[in-house]
């Protein structure tokens, strides 16, 4: 019994030191942070664009979305609610200039983060086919503006899932979209 006492109070003070470093880690990184992630596809912008302004239909292609609701807009701009297995949350199309770049901005930040999402779009050559025929592909960078209030989720964001798990999980899923397997770098 006195082993098993002794071993429950090791792991106890274990999780609670480690809780604390990650506490303190987190409460000594920076609130904001910036991360961009980019890919390249073998399909024309306009098609792209199609897609990714399609913010109803967000739920057919992308793997974290199980379904889309738009509510009333705000100060004018169109405003999307994304419902996932984590939650749902509601997102303001900021900017819109077809067919190049596409804001959307967190509309509640009483959770303790908020940010944008900026999808920008360039023309750019791509070798397709094996005789290296080349041909008018989109580049597709995904930048994050963003910030984490608790200190705790600070740490785990930074450390534990990464600033650009989601950007690459997205771009990954848009590529799929078209028929293409993609491999997004960090910007």
């Amino acid at each position: 019994m006195k082993q098993f006492i002794r071993t429950l109070t090791f792991l106890v003070a274990g999780i609670v030191v480690l809780v604390g470093v990650a506490g303190i880690t987190g409460w000594l990184s920076p609130r904001r942070h910036h991360a961009a992630t980019m890919v390249v596809l073998q399909t024309p912008r306009d098609s792209v664009w199609a897609v990714l302004s399609d913010m109803e239909h967000a739920a057919t292609w992308r793997r974290d979305i199980t379904g889309v609701k738009r509510l009333d807009d705000r100060d004018g701009h169109a405003v999307w609610e994304q419902q996932s297995p984590d939650g749902a949350w509601a997102l303001v199309v900021t900017a819109l200039e077809p067919p190049t770049r596409m804001v959307t901005t967190v509309a509640d930040t009483s959770q303790g983060f908020g940010g944008t999402w900026t999808f920008t779009l360039r023309d750019t050559a791509v070798s397709v086919g094996a005789g290296g025929t080349r041909a008018t592909g989109t580049s597709v960078t995904l930048s994050e503006e963003g910030f984490v209030d608790p200190p705790l989720f600070r740490f785990l964001a930074r450390y534990v899932f990464g600033l650009h798990t989601a950007q690459r999980a997205t771009l990954r899923d848009l590529a799929r979209r078209f028929g293409q397997k993609a491999d997004p770098t960090r910007v």
